[in-house]
């Protein structure tokens, strides 16, 4: 969800990875996404349809809770939500009640609607989420490698994000 240019470098990595990627921005240009091999889908469908949702879109009206009890219940069992675009574009409540009723198996979450979530908010808490703060970027280590490394296109975070590894220089 969101085409522009976050969504459209996730689903360059998607789709080396031999992943079918769909894709839902009012705003992408079809001729972009067809050049990657990206199907532009209505929104209906690409919640109906998706394994895997990554979103990358702002927070406005429009996006506020778009994906809420509704739009859960649309979604195919056994879905995976990642969510690194802003905190309130997921309303938080469905999400742990579609994630108990086992509509969405797993959840990894780096933005929440109130920053930083309490440590007993019953999301952060949940087996199946992963939590990361919002900041990969924002930490000396990665601001020397990009600068270092700034003609990289993909850089894998090591476990103790300690390191950003340049793959394609």
């Amino acid at each position: 969800m969101g085409f522009g240019k976050v969504g459209t470098e996730v689903a360059r990595r998607a789709k080396g990875l031999g992943m079918h990627v769909i894709a839902h921005d009012p705003y992408a240009p079809a001729d972009r996404a067809r050049a990657i091999g990206v199907e532009l889908v209505t929104f209906d469908e690409a919640i109906a349809t998706a394994d895997f949702i990554s979103l990358h879109m702002p927070l406005t009206p429009t996006t506020s809770k778009m994906l809420n009890d509704e739009t859960f219940g649309k979604m195919k069992k056994g879905v995976r939500i990642v969510n690194v675009a802003r905190g309130g574009v997921i309303d938080e409540e469905a999400l742990v009640r579609a994630l108990d009723s086992g509509i969405v198996a797993q959840a990894a979450l780096d933005v929440f609607t109130k920053e930083p979530p309490s440590p007993e908010s019953k999301l952060v808490q949940h087996e199946n989420v992963i939590v990361t703060p919002h900041l990969g970027a924002s930490t000396v280590e990665a601001q020397v490698c990009f600068t270092n490394h700034h003609n990289s296109k993909l850089f894998i975070v090591s476990c103790s994000f300690l390191h950003l590894i340049p793959i394609f220089g």
